[in-house]
């Protein structure tokens, strides 16, 4: 709802409020503005009246967030910062000279000042939708940008949360060397293509290697992001404790990009949808990192609205532990609804 003057009112527009004069009700909230009621409400020298935004017709989270002005704002913002950061990269992969760290960590705040937190800028992440030439590079800024929330969410030192945000920004460096015509193919990879995509790693590894300024940790999750606990990962199959920490960390944010970034064959998948897919894999992730992660990110979506696969919405009540990605859900008749007991019912997207 916005305020306006009796001067700025149109035909078309529909009333927020009532309008009243001397304690009567001359036109209902919802009235839609017509020349009736302008020439009333001058006859009377009302001066003011309140009136429907877009926002204020929005009926899904999706449509609410589009068309709220800190969402403008932050993706106005967010594209600016990414056109920056394209840039720097794009220079570094030419030129090789080093990038000032805190070229990179001022994108990554002037971006992260546009949002109140880090619940917020997951939501705003999954509710962005990416020009196709440029995928390859906003998932790597969204990387560094989760980095940052993942980081305050495990209690990390200021020095280690820096560290980590770099990772983000360089840590699929290998991939801007590849093809987008097969990165982000919509169908299924040939075995070839896979095969490709698969040392994107090892590329990456080969572009940052002598740069003496990075950090060995950063250098270790750009090569080891896709090694896995289990040993399953690629290139080398390293297990356990041998992957680099930072390494650990980026293979958690590198699979929830993956999964919060829509493609040409589907949409975004939900977070909770996200944590469902990392509680079935706990055993390639290192849990002592992953689970409090896990926790954090469910508990942020109470209060949300999901829609399930029978088409039925419901509103995010309370997360059971059990797994964290079937929530305790509320429908708008009260009806309860704990999705760990239903397990034909899926949530598929956000209402």
């Amino acid at each position: 709802m916005k305020t306006i003057t009796r001067m700025e009112l149109k035909p078309g527009m529909v009333l927020a409020e009532p309008i009243e004069h001397g304690g009567e009700v001359l036109f209902k909230a919802g009235r839609k503005v017509d020349e009736r009621v302008i020439e009333r409400i001058s006859r009377y020298n009302i001066l003011t009246v309140t009136i429907m935004e877009n926002v204020d017709f929005a009926k899904t989270h999706y449509e609410k967030i589009q068309y709220s002005k800190e969402f403008q704002d932050f993706v106005s913002v967010y594209r600016e910062q990414l056109l920056v950061y394209k840039a720097v990269m794009i220079s570094y992969l030419g030129t090789k000279m080093s990038i000032d760290s805190s070229v990179l960590m001022n994108i990554y705040r002037t971006i992260y000042d546009k949002v109140s937190s880090d619940k917020q800028l997951l939501d705003y992440i999954y509710n962005m939708m990416p020009g196709e030439d440029e995928l390859t590079y906003t998932a790597s800024l969204n990387a560094a940008l989760l980095c940052g929330s993942f980081a305050n969410w495990l209690g990390l030192p200021e020095d280690e949360k820096k560290k980590l945000i770099l990772c983000g920004f360089y840590y699929d460096i290998g991939k801007w060397k590849l093809p987008n015509e097969i990165l982000w193919k919509p169908g299924k990879l040939t075995e070839e293509e896979y095969a490709l995509v698969k040392k994107h790693p090892v590329i990456g590894y080969a572009l940052v290697r002598n740069d003496t300024n990075l950090s060995e940790h950063i250098k270790n999750a750009i090569i080891m992001h896709h090694e896995r606990m289990d040993g399953s990962g690629y290139p080398y199959h390293m297990r356990g404790e041998k992957i680099d920490i930072y390494a650990r960390y980026m293979a958690i944010v590198d699979t929830y990009v993956a999964m919060a970034s829509p493609r040409t064959h589907r949409r975004a998948f939900t977070p909770l949808q996200i944590i469902g897919t990392l509680e079935k894999s706990q055993d390639k992730f290192d849990v002592s990192i992953l689970m409090p992660l896990i926790e954090r990110i469910s508990q942020a979506q109470i209060g949300t609205k999901v829609q399930l696969n029978d088409d039925s919405v419901w509103e995010v009540m309370l997360i059971s532990k059990h797994p964290y990605s079937r929530p305790v859900l509320r429908s708008e008749e009260d009806v309860i609804l704990n999705l760990a007991e239903h397990p034909e019912l899926e949530i598929v997207k956000l209402a």
